[in-house]
């Protein structure tokens, strides 16, 4: 019989990968992304909740750090890419 503990890896592992991959090309494709870089920016989220889940397949701790230092890093490179696109007359 299975139990949950050990089907809670694979759910998590194979729905953070759709994640991973739909969230990706909603930063890419998505609506308004070509003209609003702060939506680009929030899309990101979805991405990164993908590779929280594929990590919290492994080991919590692991998804629980890597969540929190990557988020907030790639935020503030996303924001300073923002401000000079701006400075630099981009749409």
């Amino acid at each position: 019989m299975i139990s949950a503990t050990e089907t809670l890896p694979s759910i998590s592992f194979y729905l953070g990968l759709a994640l991973v991959l739909l969230g990706s090309l909603g930063v890419v494709f998505g609506p308004k992304t070509s003209t609003e870089p702060i939506i680009r920016m929030i899309n990101l989220t979805v991405p990164f909740t993908g590779v929280a889940l594929i990590f919290l397949s492994y080991n919590y701790t692991l998804a629980l750090l890597t969540f929190l230092s990557v988020d907030p890093i790639l935020n503030i490179i996303m924001i300073r890419a923002i401000i000079r696109l701006e400075e630099m007359g981009g749409p």
